[in-house]
């Protein structure tokens, strides 16, 4: 039990003798599941009703507005804490939850970015010709809008690893005795002067994850970006 690195452990072993590198390595499918499906129900939620509130306007807009402003004044992970004690602690619950907490951010920017794109003229031509609504919101201004949508989801991943974590971290993500890093960290926070291998791996490995799909971000918003050509 809690074992320095060595050649037979490469990263050491934790308070009940399993092998820290093994977990760390199994744990990552917890955490990129969690946010990958974490923000995929938040592309699935958030982009249809973002694209209904900037194309139809009026009441709809209005309201779909006044309800996205009230979720994002609670902070994200203080909404997605709140939402996974209210599910239940597992997994399953905690990407539910952090879907929910994203949600507004891909409405707003998809409002946005919909109000910018319905003004265009090939819009403007597309309604003249006769098209309906419905046709022109998912023909002619959707694809325009998904490079948009694609960095932010890029981004919302990497903020959706993190609340994973925390949420782990709290009892409130993936349970004992599956791994996740979160849940290795909290486990590791007893032993941080015997045993500080327990806490760096973990650690370091949603450092390098969140940091490599946020420069994944930037690369994608640098390179979808006409402007920026």
């Amino acid at each position: 039990m809690r074992k320095p690195p060595s050649a037979l452990h490469w990263f050491g072993t934790d308070d009940l003798g399993r092998d820290i590198l093994s977990r760390v390595i199994y744990g990552a499918r917890a955490s990129l599941m969690a946010g990958a499906i974490s923000v995929g129900i938040a592309l699935a939620i958030g982009v249809p009703f973002g694209l209904l509130s900037g194309h139809r306007g009026g009441f709809i807009d209005a309201l779909i507005s006044r309800i996205t402003d009230a979720m994002l004044a609670c902070p994200f992970l203080i909404l997605a804490i709140a939402l996974a004690a209210f599910l239940g602690p597992s997994l399953g619950n905690a990407m539910i939850a952090i879907g929910i907490s994203a949600t507004p951010i891909f409405i707003r920017l998809t409002r946005g970015q919909v109000m910018s794109v319905k003004v265009e003229d090939y819009v403007e031509a597309a309604r003249a010709m006769g098209n309906p609504p419905w046709r022109i919101a998912l023909v002619h201004i959707l694809p325009n809008i998904l490079p948009a949508l694609l960095v932010q989801a890029t981004l919302s991943i990497a903020a959706a690893i993190i609340a994973e974590a925390a949420l782990s971290f709290l009892g409130l993500g993936q349970q004992p005795p599956a791994p996740s890093w979160g849940s290795m960290l909290n486990a590791a926070q007893r032993f941080l002067t015997s045993a500080p291998w327990m806490a760096i791996w973990p650690g370091l490995a949603i450092f390098l994850v969140v940091l490599s799909f946020n420069l994944v971000g930037d690369g994608l918003r640098d390179a979808l970006d006409p402007k920026a050509r």
